[in-house]
């Protein structure tokens, strides 16, 4: 498991368009539930005249945003770019400059085995000219992954290719939208993405891959209004957690609260996890502090290093 509290702090992940011209003074007079994680992307461009004119604007957007920050003080979101492709990342190096340095990380989306090596390539060109480092979401292929003949193989060449670059991947990010599209499912707000049991089945797969070694954020649940929305986004959370996700993309600011909520430690798993990290206990196997369940060190202590990091980002519910 990861040791350091970043990676586990990406919490809700709203996706923007990057030429949202808006976001800027929703930031700065924080009209969202915080805390929360934010990524501009540029898949609603077409071509690179749009590209273009859209970076133009994100440009002015964190130039905003840097010049705000030195006049008030506010809550800044962890900010990432998903790119449109390899080369995107350098052109993005050479056309933003020092601005990067706002930027947490870049997603990278279809990551496989084609593009891991020039995705890594690209992004190690990059943190060794900046001045704080950037990190990547690399977001796996999963249409290319439905293949069962070569499923297990690429999953583990992607980890393995990871690895040499793994204390700045910040999180995996798993996306299973066009894999639903491909089967022509579209769940109803009442029902989650685990009842899909073809995605199910991917899902389970990339976090027993992945889960050991890195962070995993949630796919996204679509629904933001109408009668049920809450209720059914909060119940696919639970599913999520109980997967090994920790935080979830999100379509609409009005997710954030929920996300957040729904990650928050109960008072008896912060009271747990204290006590299985005990170092006078560390060896003892012994009942919680309510006398509910049974805290064995050598079991959970991943499980109470985890409550730890959770509850500094995202509080502790107090019953």
């Amino acid at each position: 498991m990861k040791d350091s509290g970043i990676y586990y702090s990406l919490g809700a992940l709203l996706y923007i368009a990057a030429d949202n011209t808006n976001i800027i003074d929703d930031i700065i007079f924080e009209k969202f539930n915080i805390p929360f994680s934010l990524a501009f992307s540029f898949d609603m461009t077409s071509n690179d005249a749009e590209a273009d004119k859209a970076e133009n604007v994100l440009i002015k957007t964190l130039d905003k945003l840097f010049v705000a920050k030195k006049e008030r003080n506010f809550y800044i979101p962890k900010l990432f770019i998903r790119v449109l492709s390899t080369a995107h990342i350098a052109h993005l190096y050479k056309k933003f400059g020092s601005l990067l340095d706002l930027i947490t990380g870049f997603i990278l989306p279809d990551f496989s085995i084609s593009n891991a090596d020039v995705y890594i390539y690209e992004m190690q060109r990059i943190n060794s000219v900046l001045s704080t480092p950037v990190y990547i979401l690399p977001e796996p292929d999963s249409m290319a992954l439905l293949n069962l003949k070569t499923r297990y193989n690429d999953l583990y060449s992607i980890k393995e290719k990871l690895s040499t670059y793994e204390d700045y991947v910040l999180n995996v990010l798993v996306s299973t939208g066009n894999v639903l599209n491909s089967f022509c499912v579209r769940r109803k707000v009442d029902e989650n993405i685990y009842q899909s049991k073809p995605v199910a089945s991917l899902i389970s797969d990339i976090v027993t891959v992945f889960a050991t070694d890195y962070i995993l954020l949630a796919p996204a649940f679509e629904y933001y209004a109408g009668i049920g929305w809450e209720e059914g986004l909060l119940r696919e959370i639970e599913f999520d957690k109980m997967n090994g996700f920790v935080g979830k993309t999100v379509v609409h600011p009005k997710q954030i609260s929920i996300v957040n909520d729904a990650y928050k430690v109960s008072s008896i798993d912060y009271d747990d996890a204290q006590s299985v990290l005990d170092d006078k206990k560390i060896y003892q196997v012994c009942a919680n502090v309510n006398d509910t369940r049974i805290n064995e060190p050598r079991i959970h202590y991943s499980w109470a290093m985890q409550i730890i990091f959770l509850a500094k980002y995202f509080g502790v519910k107090k019953y």
